[in-house]
């Protein structure tokens, strides 16, 4: 009961702020970042460290996806939570760039709309949205659908498939009626819920541990090797599939730039990244001691993710403590992947609108920015890609791809566009003409080839290979990228 308590209270207080924003959503400036001085913004650098750190923590692809990654990796997680800040603090090193490169446009552009005006190749814009498009597609419906067997494994019997729609209808209704600004909030509420999560799981253990011998008596429980950082099988792979992952995908990160186009004020954007650097250190840290310490209370069981069964083991201690820890840890995790999947169904809508629909009204940016039509079709986009990205991810999971899989997979395909921003960033517009027939192609083939190594390898059984997926799509770009920057030097000096 306690449980199901917790995932409605959270349902109640994200559906209250999106209908809260939804009374002052008029038209699509207010729905998406477009322009200044609209609802779709981010106010203060609070906000944006909050909202950026929020986008980082999921519950499938992070909290889940480390409780079953530490029964292998152990200590090694910590990776995991270097690369992610190095990664903010890279997007900090061009925030300024950035910030004013988006400056010299009329409006607030997309990720894709800016590498197709700085390449000068609309067919750029549109394979770059599609693209990301299908990578947070493919995030949300991760998402919803582990979120629904977590569920599931904590309140046997009650359907999957009607979880999944629950999730789904909370999490498109909210991001919906309030859109952009909604989610930055939500995302906010988020953080406070994950801190309580990270107060209160903690709290067991030690209570645990004390209660059940001390703690000589339970760390020995752990499998040997998960608190050293002795060798595992597949480690160099993961090693790098990680470095690649965490520290080049922020700068290429739709949602990131979201939230850039949504601040008012560049200092918004600098002093949030600063703080974003060190706030997410310090969550995703713990949640790697979580995981690794969680094999002092429960055994390790392939079939079962240990944070199920984390939890399992705090209701069935029964008392108000437990009940509390369980109510704030259920609230934490659900809020997480409430706020993830909001985060990626407005980036996707942002996308698919602005860089494939808005191009086919053959309105201009003046007359859509004010059309309500244009704000039912946004929200239109939104719905539609929910239901869409559920049927996909349900024919992964028959497939066999696992958590840790699809988390390779999905961040590595959108790698591709990271090498194009740097240079867009960089290089000057006449230069980057030259390049854009090689800046489509290395986009391209950068998504086909992180796919498809993930693919083949989980169908042979190669585990390296798939987490491999992001080097190999990142590779592949940036060496087509590169032979057509040598190939216009060279044409141009010819």
């Amino acid at each position: 009961m306690t449980i199901i308590i917790a995932l409605l209270f959270a349902f109640a207080v994200y559906l209250s702020v999106g209908f809260f924003f939804g009374r002052n959503t008029k038209k699509i400036s207010d729905m998406l970042p477009m322009g200044l001085s609209n609802q779709a913004r981010v106010d203060n650098p609070r906000e944006f460290s909050s909202s950026t750190v929020a986008t980082t923590i999921s519950l499938a692809t992070v909290i889940m996806a480390f409780f079953e990654l530490a029964q292998r990796l152990g200590v090694w997680l910590f990776w995991t939570v270097i690369t992610t800040s190095a990664g903010l603090l890279l997007v900090r090193l061009f925030a300024g760039k950035i910030w004013e490169k988006i400056n010299n446009y009329d409006h607030r552009p997309t990720l894709h709309e800016f590498l197709g005006t700085e390449f000068n190749s609309r067919t750029l814009q549109y394979v770059g949205a599609a693209c990301t498009s299908l990578g947070f597609l493919l995030a949300f419906a991760v998402e919803l659908t582990v979120g629904s067997k977590f569920f599931a494994g904590l309140v046997p019997g009650i359907p999957t498939p009607l979880v999944i729609i629950a999730l789904s209808a909370v999490a498109f209704t909210y991001t919906a009626s309030g859109g952009f600004r909604a989610v930055i909030v939500t995302d906010r509420l988020q953080m406070i819920s994950i801190w309580l999560l990270l107060l209160a799981l903690p709290a067991f253990y030690i209570y645990y541990v004390v209660s059940h011998g001390g703690w000589s008596e339970n760390i020995i429980k752990i499998p040997s090797g998960l608190l050293n950082f002795s060798y595992k099988d597949g480690l160099p792979a993961f090693l790098l599939g990680i470095f690649v992952i965490n520290v080049p995908t922020f700068i290429s990160d739709m949602s990131i730039w979201q939230r850039i186009a949504g601040s008012q004020k560049g200092r918004t954007v600098t002093g949030g990244l600063w703080n974003s650097v060190f706030s997410s250190a310090a969550t995703w840290g713990l949640f790697a001691l979580l995981a690794c310490f969680a094999f002092m209370i429960i055994t390790p069981d392939q079939d079962v993710n240990p944070l199920v069964a984390v939890l399992q083991v705090v209701r069935g201690s029964g008392g108000a403590v437990s009940t509390m820890v369980l109510f704030f840890a259920i609230l934490g995790l659900y809020g997480a992947m409430l706020s993830t999947a909001s985060t990626q169904l407005i980036a996707v809508s942002h996308t698919l609108y602005e860089d494939i629909f808005s191009h086919i009204t053959k309105l201009s940016l003046k007359e859509r920015v004010e059309s309500k039509k244009q704000l039912l079709i946004s929200r239109l986009i939104l719905v539609l890609a929910a239901a869409a990205s559920t049927l996909i991810v349900q024919l992964l999971s028959y497939a066999g791809f696992s958590i840790a899989d699809m988390v390779f997979a999905i961040y590595g395909a959108q790698l591709g566009l990271c090498p194009l921003v740097i240079a867009a960033l960089t290089l000057k517009r006449d230069t980057l003409k030259r390049m854009s027939v090689w800046a489509v192609t290395a986009v391209s083939m950068g998504f086909v080839t992180g796919w498809s190594s993930a693919v083949y390898g989980r169908f042979t059984g190669n585990t390296s290979l798939v987490f491999l997926s992001p080097v190999l799509s990142l590779l592949v770009s940036s060496i087509l990228f590169e032979v057509g920057f040598l190939a216009s030097k060279t044409k141009r000096s010819s």
